[in-house]
């Protein structure tokens, strides 16, 4: 499994399956435009520029501010992002992601996002005419 670490350190991205990453942020992360970018820039580098889901946990993100939000959400290669969190305050900080241009789904259950996660990839693969994930 390949890890990298982006955001000055404050946030580890692995990869789990070759088409599906996992990001983890530090403890009592505020999360700029600058942490979004390195973070997006790993993660390209990771996918070798191939589309890829994500699984994101926020239980430890204090503060996504527009900024930072909207470079997420404008990420072209993600095909779906899963935001796990475990309570009203990290519901409140993914409700943003609704603007984004990939489905982007609020979780309490790792399992149930990966799941979910898992059926987005199979919808990608099975789109006639569109570059497959390998």
């Amino acid at each position: 499994m390949e890890t990298v670490v982006a955001a000055s350190g404050r946030a580890t991205l692995s990869v789990v399956a070759p088409d599906l990453h996992h990001l983890v942020w530090s403890p009592r992360v505020h999360i700029d435009r600058g942490d979004a970018l390195s973070v997006l820039a790993a993660s390209r580098r990771i996918s070798r520029g191939r589309p890829y889901a994500i699984l994101v946990d926020m239980t430890t993100t204090v503060d996504l501010p527009p900024r930072a939000r909207e470079v997420f959400n404008g990420e072209t290669l993600v095909v779906a992002a899963a935001l796990l969190g475990d309570g009203p305050m990290d519901e409140v900080l993914a409700a943003g992601a609704c603007k984004a241009v990939h489905p982007t789904r609020y979780f309490t259950s790792a399992e149930q996002a990966c799941c979910w996660l898992e059926e987005r990839l199979k919808e990608r693969r099975s789109m006639p005419g569109d570059d497959p994930i390998r």
